[in-house]
């Protein structure tokens, strides 16, 4: 079995109450977020074999062994972190989500759910005056692991050339920032496909923004007038789409202003090229994409 080695982990529940494991709490071994299973659907087909229909990543499970560790403190303190552990982690305060860091550097998260309470098994093996050993038992139902730090792409956007020390010529003044000339951003993946979150921002008046997969020739259109100060949020994951606009510090639900044409894109992984474009006022409008990358393992 396969086990990631630790250098950080965190858990916490769904009211925010929280263990960190290094200290008092530490790890026996890793946890084993390798060999996803997968469900690979197949329909039949005139000739030899099958016919490939789909993939449906299956649900994840593992278990994460630890010990309490007592360097022979009373009885006392090791029955108080004995409820710590009961406390923190229950399984009606699912789902929990692991924070983690990696000897390597990495930093992710994953949501998961305890099948049941912590186990504390007796015996002089287990319990003694030197530890307490436990096992936690997860399954997640998104057996996706994210990267900790979300990644943002901007198009459409005025670059600072504001610099210091600072020499203002005579009569001719400096530039203060320019408009980035590209009409096409790179958006790249270097995990699973995932959804982002879109934004649209007007500096000024500008009609019907939208956003084109140069990939796939997808798009997405928002056919909407907006003002200068409109901020216009989509989400594109998977669960969790939706459109939001943002007048005002004013958030307004803006669904039905997406065109039916419209595809709420998922990034594949590598490289993601969009073009941005308007009937009018394309001069105001300013793009930001932002994502997390999603992993199958680490």
């Amino acid at each position: 079995m396969a086990t990631i080695i630790i250098k950080e982990l965190k858990i916490t529940n769904s009211i925010g109450d929280s263990i960190q494991f290094g200290r008092h709490f530490k790890l026996i071994n890793g946890f084993d977020l390798s060999a996803l299973s997968a469900n690979v659907s197949y329909s039949k087909s005139t000739k030899d074999g099958a016919n490939y229909q789909r993939t449906v990543l299956d649900i994840r499970d593992f278990d994460l062994e630890f010990f309490i560790d007592r360097q022979y403190l009373d009885d006392l303190w090791i029955e108080e972190k004995r409820q710590e552990i009961f406390r923190v982690f229950n399984p009606s305060l699912n789902p929990m989500r692991l924070d983690f860091t990696t000897k390597g550097g990495s930093s992710y998260y994953l949501t998961a759910n305890l099948e049941s309470a912590p186990s504390l098994p007796q015996g002089f093996e287990n319990e003694n005056k030197a530890w307490q050993k436990g096992l936690l038992q997860f399954t997640c139902g998104d057996p996706k692991i994210y990267s900790a730090k979300s990644q943002v792409v901007e198009i459409a956007s005025w670059i600072g050339s504001f610099k210091f020390p600072l020499e203002i010529p005579d009569g001719i003044g400096i530039q203060m920032g320019y408009r980035n000339p590209s009409l096409i951003g790179n958006v790249i993946n270097d995990g699973a496909s995932t959804g982002m979150i879109i934004q649209f921002k007007a500096s000024a008046s500008l009609s019907t923004p939208s956003l084109i997969n140069i990939n796939t020739y997808e798009q997405f259109k928002l056919n909407y007038n907006m003002q200068g100060g409109d901020v216009i949020e989509v989400s594109t994951y998977v669960g969790r789409k939706t459109v939001t606009l943002i007048r005002n510090n004013v958030r307004s639900d803006l669904m039905r202003a997406v065109d039916l044409n419209s595809v709420f894109f998922q990034l594949a992984s590598g490289d993601n090229l969009f073009r941005y474009d308007a009937v009018s006022g394309i001069d105001n409008l300013e793009i930001r994409m932002e994502y997390t990358s999603q992993y199958t393992g680490v």
